[in-house]
């Protein structure tokens, strides 16, 4: 019976007295009409006295529902069943109260896998014959495995699965799903079908569950458990990338043996499935005993495969990998600690890849990839506490966010850190095994910490810390201070405060702590190399550190591992600088990255003269590693961007020209396959850098390149390290249509996921006005470009000063087009907003943004994302204003100054 009701009527969150406990679900795809049908007995136990059941669903078309009791087998008598559209809930009103026992509800249901890439969906892709196949395939996190069957659809909800897929004959196809196959019965339940019974799968939430119809096929390896038993780890690709799965195979293997190993908990499930989907909507999804993955981001060639695209597949396994404990044998109890998954995620993913590659040094990359994102996203008003409330699945699918994944990390990492990493997996270990197949809260993953530091030997009474007092001020508010260095003689004074990038700016909300934070102050000096930990609390006013003898010099914060910024008075930035282009390697990699960045970050909130930044660039010409200089280009890009239509945008390119000049001479466009993983990344970060501020030499290099590639139409002799930039460049340099042409006819002809994207940033890079049009239209057509890939297509072109205004000026006239494509519930459509408008910097867009949004006023899951699009733009504003004229006497005048005296 069809009823509409209110979501007043249904709380968003489903009662606690009704609790699943088994799922025997049954998923029949028609994959010729895109369309499935379904059953499922969901075994509950009630303890309460409810007349009614409330549970998930969306888009589903229900029917055949009854309730039994599994004691009696009693069929007990429904008043009438209706959907909430609103709450996504479906609602069996009884004619009677449940007692306190056990029932079985059974639902019958269909629904659509076209149109969607979230839910139980369709997929295609070209097999060798360049026919057509189509698959069905599922990505339910976080609130869409209710797009596929009728659930209690919360992470609290974990229970048994027992999944059957049926299929036709004559696909040829074959079925995956979270567990092993238990029974393949042909011609069941009909002619022409067959069933695959799994196994059934430990206690889980209905986000974790996975299945696939498919004729993918597999490479497989074995790893050793814990025991020595073995784990079966396969690859499932497409017949045509079976040999682009070994890597992958490989690495997965190492990570998962690495896990067991450091958790000294065995991985639960019989066999670990990988699996490449051709159209995925994010990079990996970590369902337990079936990881499903972009292709882009599993498969790999080394022809193709840059050493991004090697680096990047590595650490995707070890996130997703670390997902088998902390999410899936231990789930977070609600989505506000989401953190407890991706957080933990993100940092394993750097502690397994460096454990395996030791010579790609991946916790280099972590200060630059995790931490500075964190600070940057987190220094503004719009952004928001790691526990973070949600009451609706928009609010849900945007905390899946930087804050989440980056800060999280950075939180932890600081954490192990100030309690030792001894403690800190003697902690994690203790907490795996208490929630094990349950879920547990931020509260609960501290405390356990807190025991382990009470209980061990080596602290003394004395030394005792209150690490959930601590994790309070990092956890329940949003942003990070800033800790301010004074000197008196032998004493430094240290006060905090919350770092904003517009610190005129006025916080409307006043966390419980007034944004004081319990601070681990680390420090070095040029006396001593061995960091020194002093405790900064947050009632206290200020910290004195007083020292034992002079010292030349003195660090804060060492190798960055704190979650904080420090700026310390003219005299003290001036030792530091004078250390930096005297002996830079004095100072460690991790070190040299953050006086740099610190410096730039706050330079742009106003807090310190922008003389001090960019004095300390003069050092660059003698760094050799890739982090400072990461650093480095992205804040001069960021700036160039800035002074763009200024008047000093040519003096300012200058500089930064001459500044990288030695340093790409040292790198060049020639790979030597000797080369250590330091150069190769040093070089990407240079040859960026180099082509985007207009770099004579190296345009009038990247173009011959690009040329021959043109005119080569076998077009394999470029190295997939400078492949990229030589197609965006090139393109850029050349800016010719008929060499677009060519480039867009091999993009559509190209079936490599990562070569493919490699071409289409590139088709981004021309500069004529009316092929960017064409571009941009191009890009929402599915023949072309796939609909997981139209939004970095749009973000491409953005970047491209020619095209910024272009593609703004094109999602305002095609919103709707966008919302119903993608729904206001995809949080890459909210992510849209500030990536095409990080550039702006004059009233008039801010204008046309604010009329734009009261234009559009739902924005779903992408809230936060306009306010932040706003705030970043309102600052860049003010940005000009205040720095242009400063940078252009510091380039005149200034920085002479500085070179005589110091240089």
């Amino acid at each position: 019976m069809s009823h509409e009701i209110s979501s007043s009527e249904v709380g968003f969150r489903l009662s606690r007295d009704v609790k699943p406990f088994c799922y025997e679900l049954q998923m029949i795809p028609d994959l010729e009409n895109e369309t499935f049908e379904g059953n499922v007995t969901i075994s509950i136990k009630n303890t309460g006295t409810p007349k009614s059941v409330v549970l998930h669903q969306k888009d589903l078309n229900i029917s055949n529902v009854s309730i039994n009791s599994t004691s009696s087998l009693e069929a007990i008598k429904i008043k009438e069943s209706y959907s909430n559209n609103e709450d996504e809930t479906f609602t069996i009103v009884l004619n009677e109260e449940l007692i306190q026992a056990t029932y079985n509800i059974f639902l019958s249901f269909s629904g659509s896998l076209s149109d969607k890439i979230v839910g139980f969906y369709s997929s295609r892709y070209k097999d060798e014959e360049n026919r057509t196949r189509v698959i069905a395939t599922s990505k339910f996190e976080p609130t869409y495995a209710r797009r596929a069957f009728p659930c209690f659809d919360e992470p609290g909800f974990k229970a048994e699965f027992r999944i059957q897929l049926v299929y036709r004959n004559d696909y040829n196809y074959n079925t995956l799903s979270n567990m092993n196959i238990k029974e393949i019965l042909v011609d069941m339940p009909e002619q022409g079908l067959t069933t695959v019974k799994f196994e059934h799968t430990p206690p889980m939430p209905t986000y974790l569950v996975c299945f696939i119809i498919s004729d993918f096929v597999a490479v497989s390896k074995v790893a050793n458990r814990l025991d020595g038993k073995e784990l079966h780890v396969s690859v499932y690709t497409t017949r045509a990338q079976k040999k682009k799965g070994l890597f992958a195979l490989d690495i997965g293997v190492k990570i998962i043996e690495y896990y067991i190993n450091l958790f000294k908990i065995d991985y639960p499930l019989p066999k670990l499935d990988m699996a490449a989907i051709p159209d995925f909507v994010s990079g990996a999804m970590e369902n337990w005993g079936l990881v499903t993955f972009r292709e882009a981001r599993l498969l790999f060639d080394d022809k193709s495969a840059s050493t991004t695209n090697k680096e990047g597949i590595v650490k995707v396994i070890g996130h997703e990998f670390a997902h088998m404990w902390f999410g899936n044998l231990v789930t977070m109890a609600w989505w506000d600690d989401l953190w407890l998954n991706e957080g933990f995620a993100t940092y394993m993913q750097y502690k397994s890849s460096d454990a395996i590659l030791p010579e790609c040094k991946f916790l280099d990359h972590f200060l630059i990839e995790v931490l500075h994102p964190a600070l940057k996203a987190d220094a503004i008003l719009s952004s928001r506490p790691i526990v973070q409330e949600v009451s609706n699945p928009d609010q849900i699918t945007a905390i899946f966010d930087v804050i989440s994944y980056q800060k999280g990390a950075s939180i932890l990492r600081m954490l192990e850190h100030f309690i030792s990493s001894e403690i800190f997996y003697i902690g994690i270990k203790n907490y795996l095994e208490k929630f094990t197949n349950g879920n547990a809260t931020t509260t609960d993953l501290v405390q356990i910490l807190q025991q382990a530091y009470d209980n061990y030997n080596g602290i003394k009474t004395t030394d005792k810390i209150n690490i959930e007092e601590i994790m309070k001020t990092w956890t329940k508010q949003m942003g990070y201070p800033v800790v301010s260095v004074s000197k008196q003689k032998l004493t430094y004074t240290l006060t905090q405060k919350r770092f904003l990038y517009n610190p005129s700016s006025n916080p409307s909300d006043i966390s419980k702590s007034s944004y004081k934070w319990t601070i681990p102050i680390t420090y070095i000096t040029n006396k001593n190399s061995s960091p020194t930990i002093v405790w900064f609390d947050k009632d206290a006013s200020n910290l004195s550190i007083k020292l034992d003898e002079p010292v030349d010099w003195i660090k804060f914060n060492v190798n960055q591992v704190g979650y904080y910024r420090v700026n310390y008075n003219q005299s003290e930035w001036e030792n530091l600088l004078n250390i930096l282009l005297t002996n830079p390697e004095y100072f460690s990699v991790q070190d040299r990255t953050h006086l740099l960045e610190d410096a730039f970050s706050l330079a742009n909130a106003g807090e310190l003269d922008y003389i001090i930044p960019l004095n300390m660039t003069l050092y660059l010409h003698k760094e050799k590693h890739f982090s400072p200089w990461v650093v480095a280009a992205n804040k001069l890009k960021a700036i160039d961007k800035l002074l763009f239509s200024t008047k000093i945008s040519t003096e300012f390119r200058t500089y930064v020209r001459d500044l990288v000049d030695s340093t790409y001479h040292d790198v060049t466009w020639n790979i030597n396959e000797m080369e250590d993983h330091e150069k190769l990344n040093l070089r990407s970060s240079i040859l960026e850098l180099t082509c985007s501020i207009g770099h004579g030499e190296c345009l009038e290099d990247v173009g011959i390149i690009f040329k021959n590639w043109i005119n080569d139409e076998k077009n394999n002799y470029l190295h997939p390290d400078i492949r990229g930039y030589v197609y965006y460049y090139g393109m850029n340099h050349i800016n010719r249509e008929d060499n677009w042409n060519i480039m867009f006819e091999r993009f559509t002809k190209e079936t490599d996921a990562a070569e493919k994207m490699k071409l289409m940033h590139g088709l981004a890079g021309i500069r004529l006005t009316e092929v960017l049009k064409k571009y941009i239209n191009l890009a929402m057509d599915e023949n072309y470009v796939r609909t997981q890939d139209a939004l970095n297509c749009l973000s491409s072109i953005s970047m491209n000063p020619v095209g910024c205004y272009l593609i703004w000026d094109w999602v305002r006239e095609n919103w709707l087009l966008l919302v119903k494509r993608y729904t206001l519930n995809d949080r890459y459509l909210g992510k849209l907003l500030p990536l095409i408008t990080m550039s702006f910097s004059t009233k008039d867009k801010l204008n046309e943004m604010t009329d734009f949004f009261k234009k559009y006023p739902e924005a779903g899951a992408g809230s936060s994302y306009r306010a932040q699009a706003l705030e970043t733009v309102a600052a860049n504003i003010k940005w000009v204003e205040k720095n242009s004229e400063k940078i252009s006497e510091w380039l005149n005048q200034e920085r002479n100054v500085f070179i005589k005296k110091y240089v």
